[in-house]
């Protein structure tokens, strides 16, 4: 098994869902939208990030990120044009100044897990409310490999090839962020 490419990830989520209700599948489907510079600009500014990480900038501006989620995480909610979904996730936090202090924004939810991406090198992380920042595990190398493994760990899952995708990534993550993968394709 490999990551999958956006597009093979795409290809998938549609033939999965091919016949279901658009209602089902609008938060599962990852569009094309270009949204405008402007708003990563204004995501800088009301965030108080001097760089962000060129690899996550240039993903958010390109797909639907406000309105997409795998499995049980979910990066925005009803912003599919924009990325207003990111700047109210992280100033609605009430740790927000310790997360600006750590160089770290919020960048999806789930459960038990929250994703972090620091923002200067593009490492991405997660945490549990049980964890300290400084406890947060390493996923991923940047936001495109991130989103390549969620995608990938849900196609494995939706073929039951859990362990395959286990193998898989425990060639990329060390054994801490193992547990993470673990935990999103429920293998134990």
């Amino acid at each position: 098994m490999k990551l999958l490419t956006i597009d093979e990830i795409i290809s998938s989520i549609l033939d999965e869902t091919k016949g279901l209700d658009e209602e089902i599948t609008d938060g599962m489907i990852l569009k094309e939208e270009n949204i405008p510079y402007s708003s990563l600009d204004k995501v800088k500014q009301l965030l108080k990030i001097e760089y962000l990480d060129q690899v996550f900038s240039d993903y958010i501006l390109k797909y639907n990120w406000g309105n997409v989620g795998f499995l049980s995480y979910q990066f925005g909610n009803n912003d599919e044009i924009g990325l207003d979904w990111l700047i109210n996730r992280n100033l609605e936090y009430s740790d927000y100044h310790i997360l600006q202090k750590e160089g770290i924004i919020i960048i999806a939810n789930g459960d038990p897990y929250t994703i972090l991406l620091e923002y200067s090198s593009g490492k991405i992380y997660a945490f549990t409310s049980d964890m300290s920042y400084k406890e947060k595990i390493q996923i991923a190398l940047d936001f495109e490999e991130l989103v390549r493994a969620m995608g990938t760990g849900q196609y494995a899952l939706w073929k039951n090839n859990e362990k395959e995708f286990i193998e898989l990534m425990s060639s990329m993550v060390e054994e801490d962020g193992l547990v993470f993968w673990k935990d999103y394709v429920g293998l134990y």
